[in-house]
């Protein structure tokens, strides 16, 4: 086989990166242009006086003020910063594994409904079982940069970090499913998402931003309640309620 055959041969079995990160064009336009996204989940919003709030700020006017990375992602607003604790479902992504088994087709607001009464039911029992917040979080580090821009999180102590995966296990079992990556999710904080893949010299910007500001942000903080929100896009995550709460918030 000549070098020519060869090559070709090696660069038909070497998978194609898709044009655009993961989330363009679902969640983001690929000029930036918020997309409609509804779906449910449990989160836990970074409260006000958190100390990881000026070390954030300080990265988010970091890339916002760059010339070329400030193009290249769409900034979440301060206000939509939390952690997931269990992802539910979204509308548009109904596919075997995604929703609980044999409710693919049910309406989103059906789901939210039904979801709604279980996780009040588990609410009122996490004092009991040990799961009730405050949870004491760390910083591991940023992500990966590959489809956006965060940081990753994890429970401040082992004991900690096992608690909050029993905690994911109680709402997926409360909702009726786990995702196929349930055992392997890593909890994180999004600021951005990639509206482009990071390569090169841009990449090297983007890691220099990280390392001025990771002593800001690598500290423990506390999460609150646990919250079961919905969402029509990225940009908001409006609660229903806190977990442990009888009563809706009014």
């Amino acid at each position: 086989m000549s070098v020519s055959s060869t090559t070709t041969a090696s660069a038909a079995i070497i998978p194609q990166r898709p044009r655009y990160p993961i989330g363009i064009p679902a969640k983001f336009s690929p000029e930036g242009a918020v997309q409609r996204y509804p779906g449910n989940t449990t989160i836990c919003h970074l409260p006000v006086d958190s100390p990881l709030l000026p070390g954030l700020r300080a990265i988010h006017a970091s890339v916002s003020s760059h010339p070329v990375l400030a193009k290249r992602v769409h900034l979440l607003p301060p206000e939509s910063w939390h952690m997931t604790v269990l992802d539910c479902v979204r509308e548009n992504e109904c596919e075997p594994g995604m929703w609980p088994p044999g409710k693919e087709k049910q309406p989103l607001a059906e789901s939210t409904e039904e979801f709604a009464q279980k996780l009040r039911e588990l609410g009122l029992e996490l004092k009991r079982e040990g799961l009730a917040p405050p949870y004491r979080m760390r910083i591991r580090g940023f992500d990966a940069a590959v489809v956006g821009i965060g940081l990753e999180i994890e429970g401040a102590t082992a004991e900690e970090e096992k608690r909050m995966r029993r905690l994911r296990d109680r709402l997926a079992d409360a909702i009726g499913f786990r995702a196929p990556n349930h055992e392997t999710y890593v909890f994180h904080l999004s600021m951005a998402y990639l509206l482009r893949h990071v390569d090169g010299e841009e990449r090297v910007e983007l890691n220099k931003i990280f390392a001025q500001h990771l002593s800001a942000v690598r500290r423990e903080f506390e999460l609150g309640a646990v919250e079961f929100c919905t969402f029509q896009n990225m940009h908001a995550f409006p609660r229903l309620f806190y977990l442990g709460e009888a009563e809706e918030e009014q």
